[in-house]
């Protein structure tokens, strides 16, 4: 093909983009429908952007301790955390990615989404088979591509 030719095609991606949002249903352990519905955010969508760039200042700034305590001939001590402080910090990450979900009920207590919320209750041992299937599903992208994609 020539350039001339090249040029004068045109290929249209839209259908490639990604989409804003995915909705999910959060199955219960062994796998029955429950009613759950996670809206999360897509590659694109400004609430995975920020997420993103959060972790990539967290990121910067660590490298830059880390150089300033080599130039200055200095050890870099590591700031000491606890599996709990771990456990909340990867949960958050996966909540940054969350646009809204259906409420849920648990005993007395109603959880409407909120980033606060959703941490509270992600974060528990026992919701663990949720966050995990939150997880998942935002790691694959294929669930943010339109279904009348073609190749």
């Amino acid at each position: 093909m020539t350039t001339s030719e090249t040029t004068a095609a045109v290929v249209d991606l839209t259908d490639f983009l990604p989409q804003d949002t995915a909705v999910i249903e959060v199955l219960a352990p062994g796998g029955r429908q429950i009613g759950w519905f996670v809206t999360l955010a897509g590659p694109a969508h400004p609430k995975t952007i920020a997420a993103s760039d959060a972790a990539a200042r967290k990121a910067l700034h660590r490298s830059k301790l880390i150089e300033q305590a080599q130039v200055n001939g200095k050890k870099y001590v590591a700031d000491e955390r606890s599996p709990e402080e771990t456990r909340r910090e990867n949960v958050q990450g996966v909540v940054a990615r969350i646009v809204d979900w259906t409420p849920i009920k648990i005993g007395p207590e109603t959880f409407a989404f909120s980033d606060t919320k959703a941490v509270d209750l992600l974060v528990r041992p026992d919701m663990g088979w949720a966050y995990v299937q939150i997880a998942e599903a935002q790691a694959d992208d294929t669930r943010f591509t339109k279904a009348s994609a073609k190749a």
